[in-house]
């Protein structure tokens, strides 16, 4: 064999070799960088399918000034200072279409309370282009509560969140003075362990080595701090505060003990009730239980968000 050729062949072993580690980071950086900036859901149905009334609304995240869009759904029975704030999951948008946000939207308003729905940065209509996961999401749905204190006049708010939005229903919604009522369908309890444990279900890697690589790509390149995303912290500490926590004990996204350790942080003082089903799919408890869904909160919401 000649020199040229030995060279030739040395060349073609070398690479896969010198490109294997390459690969080894650069995947799973890509899949941090996709679960941080995933494509925006898109928002296909309207109020108006549902026969509401509505109003087309913009405000600004308290965070850094991102325009959020939204729908202001008045009370169809009567003019009302009570007001129920959705906030959508992880990859979704305002409607929560998959799971008939909008029918839930169209029974609160029936029975007297404004609905604001709206969309998390990056989703929907809303601009930005990173998800946080409930980093950056807290402030934008503070922003929602200040628009409905500010703008529409409101003096009771109650905040209903799936997923991540329950998550940071409950982050917002214990510092919040104005919100006495958190409903949370699915939420994590403290992000930073349940992405230890859990980021493998989203990035579909073996959680070694994988996971602590996306994991600190998600803390280094996207300015995101998961530490600081702790629903368990605020609840640990909230009072006067009423709580309704819904789970499926068949959730393999998001684990029901993840609820039950938020229900019992709660201290005493606080109103507080956990209701979990049974065979629903991640945040499809709706979806599977409309009835009894939608019984569970009225009952929650007419007791605990009243004027005393």
């Amino acid at each position: 064999m000649s020199e040229e050729k030995k060279r030739k062949s040395s060349k073609s072993l070398w690479r896969p070799l010198l490109a294997a580690p390459a690969l080894f980071f650069l995947a799973p950086l890509g899949i941090g960088l996709f679960l941080t900036h995933p494509i925006p859901a898109k928002t296909t149905k309207s109020p108006k399918d549902y026969g509401l009334d509505f109003e087309e609304i913009e405000f600004f995240s308290q965070k850094d000034q991102v325009k959020l869009s939204g729908w202001w759904i008045p009370s169809a029975s009567k003019q009302s200072r009570k007001t129920v704030i959705t906030a959508h999951g992880y990859m979704n948008e305002r409607s929560m279409e998959k799971i008939e946000g909008l029918q839930l939207a169209k029974v609160l308003s029936r029975q007297g309370y404004n609905v604001l729905m709206f969309d998390f940065r990056n989703a929907g209509k809303s601009k930005g282009r990173t998800t946080g996961l409930g980093y950056f999401e807290k402030h934008d749905l503070y922003s929602a509560i200040e628009y409905a204190i500010q703008k529409k006049k409101q003096k009771k708010i109650a905040l209903l969140g799936w997923s991540m939005g329950a998550s940071t229903a409950l982050i917002a919604g214990c510092e919040h003075p104005a919100v006495s009522v958190i409903i949370a369908d699915s939420p994590f309890s403290d992000l930073e362990p349940f992405l230890k444990e859990n980021l493998s279900y989203w990035s579909k890697l073996p959680k070694r080595p994988f996971t602590p690589i996306i994991y600190h790509a998600m803390r280094k390149l996207h300015n995101i701090a998961p530490n600081e995303v702790s629903p368990i912290n605020k609840v640990t500490s909230t009072r006067g505060k009423s709580i309704l926590f819904i789970h499926s004990k068949s959730d393999e996204a998001i684990p029901f003990t993840e609820s039950e350790k938020l229900f019992q942080s709660i201290p005493a003082g606080n109103h507080k009730e956990l209701w979990l089903t049974e065979q629903a799919k991640h945040i499809h408890s709706y979806f599977l239980y409309k009835r009894d869904y939608e019984h569970r909160v009225l009952r929650f919401l007419n007791k605990h968000l009243r004027f005393d």
